[in-house]
């Protein structure tokens, strides 16, 4: 089994336990208002990209109703969750390898710890793919654990469950990002407590496609 079909899988078992951590988390909310509050198009069309049990997309619809959100996932009982917990969604499951396939232009991609779980090539042609499908001036929000890839490793979850999680580099990322057409890179910071003696950091990297 390889470190993909592996992940893939524990995602899938442990759907219900991850909406019960996460669905309510406000941790990044401020990040959320950032993009409720840069999208400025009546009824965008937004991309959520790992959208696990739907949290990102329920909180950005509880703000802008009027949002047209797509969520995918690789899961199918997050999927579930998402179609769930958000009616006026539509969740479909989905590979985010494969967003290039997709025939629909956005006017937001939002990728919330969807990342970590691509390896460092597959990374860079995701945020090729989502330019590609990004409108004019359209927002990428990409959040991640900074590191460099050769800490990339299997983690694993209270459960026995192993999910193999990528680290990224901060600076390579923004130039990634502007090589593939993106401007107006803003970078946010966040403090999540792992646990009551560990914290880390994670980063949120926003940008805007350049306006042809």
């Amino acid at each position: 089994m390889d470190n993909y079909q592996e992940t893939f899988d524990t995602w899938n078992k442990v759907a219900d336990i991850y909406q019960d951590k996460y669905m309510h988390m406000d941790l990044y909310n401020e990040t959320y208002n950032f993009i409720c509050d840069s999208i400025t198009t009546p009824h965008a069309n937004l991309l959520e990209v790992g959208c696990g049990p739907g949290n990102i997309t329920k909180y950005l619809l509880s703000k802008r109703p009027d949002f047209n959100i797509h969520a995918i996932d690789i899961a199918p009982n997050m999927i579930a969750l998402a179609q769930k917990n958000n009616p006026t969604a539509t969740c479909s499951v989905m590979d985010s390898r494969k967003i290039h396939e997709l025939t629909t232009t956005f006017d937001g991609i939002i990728c919330g710890f969807s990342l970590p779980y691509l390896s460092e090539s597959d990374s860079e042609k995701f945020i090729a793919d989502a330019s590609g499908l990004l409108n004019s001036d359209g927002l990428i929000y990409i959040s991640f654990v900074e590191g460099e890839p050769e800490q990339s490793c299997f983690h694993t979850a209270s459960t026995g469950e192993r999910v193999f999680f990528h680290y990224y580099n901060l600076n390579r990322l923004q130039i990634l990002l502007a090589n593939n057409g993106f401007e107006h890179i803003q970078v946010f910071k966040v403090q999540f407590e792992r646990s009551a003696t560990v914290t880390e950091t994670h980063t949120v990297l926003t940008a805007r496609k350049k306006q042809s």
